[in-house]
């Protein structure tokens, strides 16, 4: 009777263990476990301000070449005229603090303060104010069409329209206001030089 006793104690000082050390194995694992990371005060500020406009909001890092579809931090494309303004844009790609998606964003090269309709470049102001590796704050004035699928190596979506909203300056207009603003807080997107293009 005895050693059935020292048997069941036995299983149980076991048991207890076992249980102990799976505990602490819980344990560990849930104080170990990365909890998904918080917007900085500055990108709610920015997140606030595009809500409260309707857009949509990203923010993230600047993606260099070396992790990028792009041979630049900042890439020129052609597009058609309108009214004789060549409407080209600057191709960069993100890589989104919110869901870690890197984005491919087209931004329109006649919002920058120092658009040249003679130059067939990256404007000065986008090639200063987006560097790799810096964050960015953006804002697309047409939600309900962005983001969009791409297929392009390591993008795998993209957005647009990040930039003033011409109805601010009595133009028609359909979309929201949108924005682009750099760690500097320096709003990249923001002449309504070309508004009139849009009556």
């Amino acid at each position: 009777m005895r050693n059935k006793s020292n048997l069941v104690l036995a299983s149980l000082l076991v048991s207890s263990n076992l249980l102990g050390l799976i505990g602490t194995s819980n344990i560990a694992i849930a104080q170990t476990s990365t909890p998904a990371k918080a917007l900085s005060s500055n990108a709610q500020k920015y997140q606030q301000m595009c809500q409260a406009a309707g857009g949509y909001f990203q923010t993230g890092t600047v993606n260099t070449p070396a992790n990028s579809d792009y041979p630049q931090v900042t890439n020129y494309k052609s597009g058609k005229k309108l009214k004789g303004i060549p409407l080209s844009h600057t191709h960069i790609e993100i890589t989104s603090t919110i869901d870690g998606n890197v984005y491919d964003v087209a931004i329109d090269n006649v919002f920058a303060n120092d658009y040249n309709k003679n130059q067939y470049t990256v404007p000065a102001s986008y090639a200063k104010g987006i560097v790799g590796g810096g964050t960015l704050y953006l804002c697309s004035g047409n939600p309900s069409k962005v983001p969009y699928s791409e297929n392009e190596g390591i993008a795998n979506s993209g957005f647009d329209w990040v930039h003033t909203n011409c109805a601010q300056s009595g133009f028609s207009s359909t979309f929201q206001n949108g924005f682009i603003y750099n760690d500097k807080n320096v709003n990249l997107t923001n002449s309504q030089t070309y508004c009139y293009l849009w009556p």
